[in-house]
This record gives structure tokens, C-alpha cells and sequence, in this order.
């Protein structure tokens, strides 16, 4: 939980989101694993707002794998990425990725078909883009797939061997004129 990573835009969005939804209260929570200087912060922010009690906070985790399969949606609210494992591990799981647009994040997910691209440092645009899922379950099930669709087809071993056999035939090609 550090700067960068912006973890509180995240706490605040949810405060947010909560008091957009009529029984968010009753029906929305909010997971956030790992353990930094922001913390406090993030605390202090579910806190003054009545809704520390709707937040876990575990700390770090060696089940993030399980943990995540328990989720609804994946958040990833950075000021600055790269290529985000943590994204592509979420849509492995068949999660929409709500993901702030910055670094390698637009490379990832496809706004509408996996997720959801907002400005990073933007807890308005983050509680509007996670309250499309909560209001719609069936377009977070199809974000979800298409997250899980995408993997499968550009990120898993056999596409990425597949692109390194071409990037050979390609150089190959290029010194010999033939193909293999």
C-alpha cells in the first residue's frame, strides 16, 4: 500500500460507491491485500466514513490466487504501471479489471469487453465505472470472460510461443528469403 499503487483513490471510490448504492451498505465490500505506509490512511478514510467494518484488510498473502477467485470485480487504481501481473492474474481468474489508464494498463484490458479504464487519481470515475458492475451482473459476467477469453488467446504459452516462432520465421526470412 504505497503511493504509486494509489490504494487510497481505491478507499475513496469506495466510500463513494457506497453511498451511491441504495443497500451498498448491506451488499458491498471491499478487499484490499498487501501492507504499506498507506495503511493508516486507507484506514482512517473506511473509518471516518462509518464503513471500516466493510473493508478487509489482511495485510500480505500467499493465497492471492484463492482470494482472488472469491471476488466480483479487480481493481487496480495505479498513478504509475507497467505491465500489470497482478491484471493479468485478475483476468485468469474471470474477473473484470477496473484499472486506472496509465503505463501498460491499456494494453491489457479493453475497455467494455474486459473491464474498465479510468484517470488514474479519480475516485469520482472509479465509483462510476465499479457501480456499472454492481448494477449490472450480467456485464460484469461478460467482462469477466472476456478477461478470461484474452488470456487464453494472447497471454497464455502456447500464443506467446506462437509469437516467438514468428519472430524467428520473420528473421529467418528475412537472411535465407524462405519460410519454415
Amino acid at each position: 500500500m504505497e503511493t504509486v499503487k494509489d490504494q487510497l483513490n481505491l478507499a475513496h471510490a469506495f466510500v463513494r460507491l457506497v453511498d451511491r448504492i441504495s443497500d451498498g451498505r448491506r451488499t458491498l465490500r471491499l478487499t484490499m491485500i498487501g501492507d504499506g505506509s498507506l495503511r493508516a490512511q486507507i484506514e482512517g478514510v473506511l473509518a471516518s466514513a462509518g464503513i471500516r467494518d466493510l473493508a478487509w484488510l489482511p495485510g500480505a498473502r500467499d493465497d492471492v490466487p484463492e482470494i482472488l477467485r472469491a471476488l466480483d470485480v479487480f481493481v487496480l487504481p495505479s498513478i504509475n504501471e507497467g505491465i500489470s501481473n497482478t491484471i493479468l492474474e485478475a483476468m485468469a481468474c474471470g474477473l473484470p479489471v477496473v484499472a486506472t489508464a496509465v503505463g501498460g494498463n491499456p494494453e491489457l484490458v479493453v475497455a467494455g469487453e474486459t473491464g474498465a479504464l479510468v484517470p488514474p487519481q479519480d475516485p469520482d470515475a472509479l465509483a462510476d465505472a465499479l457501480a456499472v458492475y454492481v448494477n449490472d451482473r450480467a456485464q460484469m459476467a461478460r467482462a469477466g470472460r472476456g478477461g478470461r477469453d484474452r488470456i487464453e488467446r494472447e497471454f497464455s504459452l502456447p500464443a506467446m510461443v506462437g509469437r516467438y516462432l514468428d519472430v524467428y520465421d520473420q528473421v529467418l526470412a528475412t537472411k535465407s528469403g524462405s519460410r519454415r
